[in-house]
């Protein structure tokens, strides 16, 4: 699937069972219960060990939020003019919904009703202590389970593609391939002794003309952060390789964080109209 575009355009998923719509096999049955594929899924959803490596950059805002047009979510300027974009590989290893490999393209967004923080420290601040919402652009995974259920329970635009992760004794290494064509190659220093405390962020993302917002907690092990780092490969001829061309891609990475091993868990989500404010306090002016 060559996805584009601001809005998702979700494909059945194709498997030895033939083309399966997500709608089709899946259904909530109360708040904290979902039936996934033919399988029970309670609540919260658990990873007990995963690994993941993040590149972050500083991007044309308005290129950000051009590709963030119909979802009623804008980007946080940073610095005046820019935003941040975020390249993710995770290695899903001990997880409720399998054992799984997944990508992300994600940007720190605010919701309709939250005011801008001011540039720089603000913003900073909110994305250090965890309450700043990323939204979800896109997030590819190899599995067909974890497309399903991360397409129905939380909205996230899943679809099943190809993510190679490797960490080694001094670095990280995530790719991820769609259709037999790179999208991006990104690397991240690693081998570091930090933890960091349990954290609570929200995860946004658009699917059947809604906004999803989900809370998740994540603590870590084995965390690696650093200034700079390698020059990502970014794929030439795929539409979101395109995509992250335009936003200026290669280029030296702000920071760049990896994780040998993280717990996290996910909460139930809440659905509004896209546009539609959230439950809760707008955020004020930092």
């Amino acid at each position: 699937m060559k996805a584009s575009g601001a809005i998702f355009e979700e494909l059945p998923v194709h498997s030895a069972l033939g083309d399966r719509a997500t709608n089709d096999i899946c259904s909530k049955n109360a708040e904290s219960s979902y039936t996934i594929d033919g399988r029970d899924i309670a609540f919260p959803v658990i990873v007990a060990d995963a690994a993941m490596l993040m590149n972050g950059f500083l991007v044309n805002a308005k290129a950000a939020q051009g590709m963030l047009a119909g979802t009623g979510f804008r980007v946080v300027e940073v610095f005046p003019g820019k935003a941040i974009l975020q390249l993710l590989a995770v290695d899903y290893r001990e997880n409720h919904l399998g054992d799984y490999n997944e990508g992300a393209i994600m940007f720190p967004v605010l919701t309709p009703g939250e005011k801008k923080p001011f540039p720089l420290f603000g913003a900073l601040r909110r994305m250090g202590n965890g309450t700043m919402c990323n939204f979800v652009y896109r997030m590819p995974v190899d599995q067909e389970f974890t497309t399903h259920a991360g397409r129905f329970i939380w909205g996230f635009p899943k679809w099943m593609s190809r993510i190679d992760i490797e960490f080694g004794p001094g670095v990280a290494r995530g790719t991820f391939s769609d259709e037999g064509e790179l999208v991006y190659s990104i690397a991240a220093r690693a081998g570091g002794s930090a933890t960091a405390k349990e954290q609570r962020a929200a995860s946004l993302a658009i699917r059947d003309g809604r906004a999803w917002k989900t809370y998740g907690t994540n603590s870590s092990s084995g965390l690696t952060f650093a200034l700079g780092g390698e020059i990502p490969k970014i794929g030439d001829s795929h539409p979101l390789a395109k995509e992250l061309r335009a936003l200026g891609l290669p280029k030296k990475p702000l920071f760049t964080v990896s994780v040998e091993h993280t717990r996290m868990t996910f909460g139930t989500p809440e659905s509004v109209d896209i546009g539609a404010p959230f439950s809760g306090q707008p955020a004020e002016r930092e």
